[in-house]
């Protein structure tokens, strides 16, 4: 169904995890801002991306955003079969910048909350993909030492040709003595902008499962994603300035009358404790609500939330049955059914007014019922065409990031819960 991702299997022999520990004889000297860090969430096709691509129209990145959602979907549903020692790489939609080194040396990584991997490219390489930011040179480093590989830190992941440790740097926040590794024989199809993966996961040596010990609220991320303007119905939208934002740490606002919150599940392989996978019970359509029957269910009803894909895929009995309670709450308003012109296989419709009142729908999660607008629920991928941002997948359901739009999604490893609210992101 998805083409495969690139296999990045001979960075294995060669590359150690980036990843944070937590020390807690220094955390008195790390200063919390408020409890808070903050860092812009850049999504690849915003003109403030490293990535972007001026001479591209807006459709053009549209159909490279569904390609990509595509490409991706695929690493979900052959994750159980990926060994420790062979790593895969997708492109994804959002970019932040960190900081390895003292000095620190800028290091532009892909957020992926489906993924523990950390990693970057460092000098000397011997077989190096290109990358236009300079590699890490561990020499240049005055907080640079290196691990023992036989450290216990080392052998949280195998195989590893070494280990080493320096500071890293989250906006003006500074964590010392954090493990990190480099790639010193690569490849992969990377763009030369970015430099690696920001690992988000949950597993035991993800990223934000390394530095809950200097957060207040302990292993808790959050993030806001703002409409992106090459697949917003407005053509002049103005949020086209505004950047989401990544939060470390827990927020006041992370909890109050309109935050929902749905537990985490584990189905005990372990390829899959790294996802965030919660229980989907049903999905409402207007008045029209879709339980999980038999055959649906078959994928037990679970969701897996990823900020690295466009799309939500639905198993295809669910699926089927969201189409056409969508298409029978469409079915008045005298709307064209189109082919879609990206070739993604999406339902769409010709409408050529900025904004479809589409149907309410309602994601119901254990314990949490997420409302999704008209904007959340369709996706214009051309002048006159409109689809939903939905397609049919198979096994383990994908809640994608055009659903998560305008909610601060919040990520809580030590109560094991997601939790949802609506939020305008632009002012946040």
């Amino acid at each position: 169904m998805a083409t495969p991702y690139h296999s990045l299997s001979a960075i294995a022999s060669s590359i150690v995890i980036l990843f944070l520990l937590v020390r807690s004889n220094a955390q008195d000297n790390v200063p919390h801002h408020g409890g808070v860090i903050s860092l812009n969430m850049i999504h690849r096709d915003t003109p403030s991306s490293p990535l972007y691509n001026s001479s591209l129209t807006n459709w053009q990145r549209v159909s490279n955003a569904l390609r990509r959602s595509r490409d991706r979907i695929n690493r979900f549903t052959s994750s159980e079969d990926e060994s420790p020692d062979h790593l895969m790489y997708s492109e994804g939609d959002y970019l932040v910048n960190i900081s390895i080194g003292t000095p620190p040396r800028p290091f532009i990584g892909i957020v992926d909350t489906g993924s523990d991997l950390i990693w970057t490219q460092c000098m000397p390489c011997r077989q190096c993909f290109e990358q236009n930011p300079p590699l890490f040179d561990p020499a240049s480093s005055s907080t640079y030492r290196a691990l023992s590989c036989m450290s216990n830190e080392c052998r949280l992941l195998r195989p590893a040709s070494f280990c080493s440790i320096d500071t890293v740097t989250l906006g003006s926040t500074s964590i010392p003595k954090t493990i990190f590794g480099c790639g010193h024989q690569n490849g992969g199809d990377f763009s030369g902008i970015e430099s690696g993966i920001v690992g988000l996961g949950r597993g035991a040596v993800s990223f934000i499962s390394q530095i809950g010990g200097y957060l207040v609220g302990g292993k808790y991320f959050s993030y806001c994603l703002v409409p992106n303007p090459a697949m917003s119905f407005l053509s002049n939208n103005s949020n086209a300035t505004s950047s989401s934002m990544m939060y470390f740490g827990r927020p006041n606002t992370s909890s109050g009358p309109e935050v929902v919150t749905t537990p985490l599940l584990s189905n005990g392989v372990s390829a899959t404790q790294t996802f965030y996978i919660v229980e989907l019970q049903g999905i409402s359509v207007g008045a029209n609500n879709i339980t999980l029957n038999a055959d649906a269910k078959a994928f037990k009803g679970n969701m897996i939330i990823d900020s690295g894909t466009t799309l939500t895929y639905l198993p295809e009995l669910l699926y089927d049955s969201f189409k056409s309670a969508i298409e029978e709450e469409l079915k008045d308003r005298d709307l064209e059914v189109k082919q879609d012109p990206t070739g993604s296989g999406l339902s769409c419709f010709l409408i050529k007014y900025d904004i479809l009142p589409g149907p309410n729908v309602t994601f119901h999660f254990k314990g949490a019922d997420v409302k999704l607008k008209s904007s959340n629920t369709f996706v214009r991928v051309d002048d006159e065409t409109v689809c939903l941002a939905f397609s049919r997948g198979s096994g383990v359901g994908t809640y994608g990031n055009w659903a998560q739009i305008n909610y601060l999604v919040g990520y809580d490893l030590e109560n094991k819960t997601v939790s949802f609210q609506p939020t305008d992101c632009t002012t946040s």
